[in-house]
C-alpha cells in the first residue's frame, strides 16, 4: 500500500470514528430525560406558592355496580346472624377474605340502585354518599330492631393505573380516599418513559365519563378536582415524545455505522 493511499486510509478512518462519535453523541443527547422531568410538584417552594391548599374531595356518591359491606349488630344475636348471613363470628372473619367473597357476600347495588338485606328488605342507596346512605340503613334497623348498630363500607374501591407505569395495573383501596400520587406509588410510580406532565385521569359518572387533565409536576393538582380519586378511575401516564427514539437507538446506531462503513469502504476503493 503506498503512502498516499496510507494516509487517505488514516484520514477516513479517522472521521469515520469521528462522524460515529459525533452521531451517537446526538443520539444520546436526544434521548436524554431531565432531572426536571423527573421532580413531582416543581413549584412547592417558590415564593408565589401558598403553603396551604385548601381540601376538595368531595365524597362519593354510590352507583350502580358497587358492592357495600353492611353489618347490622343488636342485642340479639340470633337477629343479628340472620340479618348478616352468618352463624358465628369465625364464618363471619372469613367471609371476606377474597375478592371473589367479597363479591358473593356483599351487598351489589342493583340496577335500580337498591340493596335488599333480610329483615330489611330493598334500601335505595345510589346517589347517596356512604353517610348518607349509612343513615338511611339505620332509620330501617330501627323500624324494625331494637337497639340495631349499622355499620357500611364501600368494598369495591378500586383504580385502574395504565400507561408508563412500573406496575401497572388495578389496585383495591382500603381507605376512604385515595390521592393521585399514591395510585401512582401503587403502581411503581412513573416509569423512565412517562410524561409526569401528562397525566389523564378518566372518572365514570351516571351521565358518561368525564376526563381530566393534570400535571404532577405542579401544584395546581393540589387543586385539581382530580387529585383525590374516586372508586372506579383510570389514571393514564402518557409516554414521552422521545420514547420511540429512545427505543430506536440501537438501531439508529448500527445504521449510522454500518453507513459510515460502506461510505469508508467505497471510498478505500475508489483510491
Amino acid at each position: 500500500m503506498s503512502l498516499l493511499n496510507c494516509h487517505s486510509y488514516s484520514f477516513y478512518y479517522m472521521n469515520r470514528n469521528i462522524l460515529i462519535g459525533f452521531a451517537t453523541f446526538l443520539l444520546i443527547f436526544a434521548s436524554c430525560t431531565t432531572q426536571k422531568q423527573m421532580v413531582y410538584l416543581q413549584n412547592i417552594d417558590s415564593a408565589k406558592a401558598p403553603d396551604f391548599f385548601p381540601n376538595k374531595q368531595v365524597d362519593y356518591q354510590i352507583q350502580n355496580q358497587d358492592i357495600l359491606y353492611v353489618k347490622v349488630s343488636t342485642l340479639n344475636e340470633e337477629v343479628s346472624n340472620v340479618i348478616n348471613n352468618t352463624s358465628s363470628s369465625v364464618s363471619q372473619q372469613n367471609l371476606y377474605q377474597t375478592d371473589a367473597s367479597l363479591y358473593v357476600n356483599g351487598y351489589s347495588v342493583d340496577k335500580e340502585g337498591d340493596i335488599e338485606m333480610p329483615v330489611l328488605g330493598k334500601i335505595k342507596v345510589s346517589g347517596l354518599t356512604l353517610k348518607q346512605a349509612k343513615d338511611s340503613l339505620q332509620l330501617r334497623a330501627d323500624k324494625y330492631l331494637k337497639d340495631a348498630t349499622v355499620i357500611l363500607k364501600l368494598l369495591s374501591f378500586k383504580v385502574t393505573v395504565v400507561g408508563e407505569a412500573n406496575h401497572p395495573g388495578v389496585y383495591k383501596n382500603y381507605n376512604n380516599q385515595l390521592t393521585v400520587l399514591e395510585a401512582v406509588g401503587m403502581a411503581g410510580d412513573v416509569s423512565d418513559y412517562g410524561d409526569r406532565k401528562k397525566v389523564l385521569v378518566l372518572r365514570p359518572e351516571k351521565e358518561g365519563v368525564r376526563t381530566y387533565r393534570i400535571d404532577l409536576t405542579s401544584t395546581d393538582i393540589l387543586k385539581s378536582p382530580a387529585f383525590y380519586l374516586q372508586p372506579n378511575d383510570m389514571v393514564y401516564i402518557q409516554p414521552l415524545k422521545n420514547k420511540t427514539f429512545k427505543n430506536n437507538m440501537p438501531s439508529i446506531q448500527i445504521f449510522l455505522t454500518g453507513i459510515t462503513t460502506l461510505i469508508l469502504v467505497l471510498n478505500f476503493i475508489k483510491k
